[in-house]
C-alpha cells in the first residue's frame, strides 16, 4: 500500500511542477527533454551503476522500449494541443479514462478475478473521473468537435502505454521493476524529445535551453523515474491492472485536484465533491473485490 501511495503522491506533484513551470515561464519541451535525462541519472544512482546496460540491443524489451520512448514524447505533445484546443478538463477526461484499458486486459485476457464489487468500483471509478473534470455547460463543445482526433490520440496513446507497460510486466520481458528497462524507455524518450526540439526550433527560434528549464527538467525527471517505477514495482508485487490502474488513475487525480485548490485556489464545486465522494467509494470497492 506505501508502493501505492508513493505513486499516487509522485504523479499528482509532477501536476505541481507543471504549474510552477507556467508560473515561471518555464519552456515546457527543453524542460521534458532535460527531465527524460535526469530520469536516467536517476534510474543509475538508485541502481548503483549505469542504468542504461551495454548489450541493450539484446535485451527482451529493447525494442518495446524504443516504441514506448518515442509514443511517451508523440502523447505529450498531443495532450499539450489538446489542452491548449479544448480545454485541461476535458483534456484529462481522456488521459486518465485510459485505466479502462489495462483493466480490460487484466480481467478478460489475463482472467483476473471479476467480482461485481471490482466491476462496480470500475464503472464508478471512470464517472468519478469524468465528474471530478466535469467543465461549464456548453464549454467548448464546439472546439471538442472540430478537434476531436486530438481528444483520441491523448486517450489511445495513454491507453497504449498504460496497457504495454502492464503486458511487459506479467508476460516477464521486464521483470521486477527493471530498472534498466525504465532507464532505456527514459533515455530513448529523450532522444526522440531532441528530435523533436531540433525540428520545432527550425521554426521557432525562441525555444531554447536556459537555466529555468534545466532547473525544471531536474525538478521534474526525479518524482517522473519513480512515478513509472513504482508503477512497475506493484505490478511485480502482484497487483493486477484490473486493480492498480483505476485505483492508481483516480487517485492521482482527486490528489491532482486537492493540490489545486490548497496551492493555486482554484475553486471546488459541487461536481468536484461529488467526484471524490465517487473516487473514494470506487477505490473501497475496488480494493474490496
Amino acid at each position: 500500500m506505501a508502493l501505492l501511495i508513493s505513486c499516487i503522491t509522485l504523479n499528482a506533484f509532477i501536476g505541481v511542477i507543471f504549474k510552477m513551470f507556467q508560473k515561471h515561464g518555464v519552456q515546457n519541451l527543453p524542460a521534458i527533454i532535460v527531465n527524460y535525462f535526469v530520469c536516467v541519472l536517476t534510474a543509475s544512482v538508485v541502481l548503483g551503476e549505469v542504468a542504461i546496460p551495454s548489450d541493450i540491443g539484446f535485451k527482451p524489451w529493447f525494442y518495446y522500449a524504443i516504441f514506448l520512448g518515442f509514443i511517451f514524447v508523440f502523447v505529450f505533445t498531443s495532450f499539450a494541443a489538446a489542452v491548449q484546443k479544448i480545454g485541461i478538463a476535458l483534456s484529462t477526461i481522456f488521459q486518465k479514462m485510459t485505466m479502462m484499458i489495462p483493466a480490460v486486459m487484466g480481467i478478460f485476457y489475463y482472467n483476473e478475478a471479476a467480482t461485481l464489487f471490482k466491476i462496480l468500483g470500475i464503472c464508478l471509478a471512470a464517472l468519478a473521473i469524468v465528474i471530478i473534470q466535469l467543465p461549464l455547460k456548453g464549454e467548448l463543445n464546439a472546439a471538442l468537435r472540430k478537434y476531436w482526433y486530438l481528444a483520441a490520440i491523448t486517450f489511445l496513446g495513454s491507453g497504449i502505454i498504460d496497457g504495454l507497460l502492464y503486458f511487459l510486466e506479467v508476460e516477464g520481458i521486464s521483470q521486477n521493476g527493471d530498472i534498466s528497462f525504465v532507464a532505456s524507455l527514459f533515455g530513448f524518450a529523450g532522444i526522440a524529445g531532441l528530435s523533436l526540439f531540433v525540428f520545432r526550433r527550425l521554426n521557432d527560434s525562441t525555444l531554447r535551453f536556459g537555466k529555468k528549464e534545466i532547473i525544471g527538467g531536474i525538478a521534474l525527471g526525479i518524482p517522473n523515474f519513480f512515478s513509472i517505477y513504482l508503477l512497475l514495482l506493484l505490478l511485480s508485487n502482484g497487483w493486477g491492472g484490473s486493480v492498480v490502474f483505476p485505483i492508481n488513475n483516480v487517485g492521482i487525480l482527486v490528489l491532482a485536484t486537492l493540490f489545486g485548490v490548497i496551492l493555486f485556489k482554484e475553486k471546488l464545486n459541487i461536481y468536484r465533491v461529488v467526484g471524490f465522494i465517487c473516487a473514494i467509494v470506487s477505490i473501497g470497492l475496488i480494493a474490496w473485490g
